[in-house]
């Protein structure tokens, strides 16, 4: 996965590799993630407030950018609303 982050930098900052996607009931789900997760309780539950169950992607391995790439230029692409599908290739 890259992580592109929207403004004000509006620039590809890195990437990661999914471990595993984890599904569960929200209480389960916090616990599980809370000590990961860089939000808080109250904000976890507002955001999931009308499900019954969420999602969190476990990351496996990430890797920060030392120079932040372009969408557009580096990846002929606009920003998404929520996620796309790139097609990379490495080096």
């Amino acid at each position: 996965m890259v992580v592109y982050a929207s403004a004000p930098v509006q620039k590809v900052i890195g990437e990661f590799e999914i471990e595993t996607i984890i599904k569960d009931e929200l209480e389960a789900l916090w616990q599980q993630t809370c000590a990961y997760a860089g939000i808080s309780k109250d904000f976890f539950f507002r955001y999931f407030s009308d499900k019954s169950c969420g999602y969190a992607i476990q990351i496996k391995k990430a890797k920060k950018y030392r120079q932040a790439l372009c969408l557009r230029s580096d990846f002929n692409a606009t920003p998404p609303q929520s996620f796309m599908y790139l097609d990379v290739v490495r080096a």
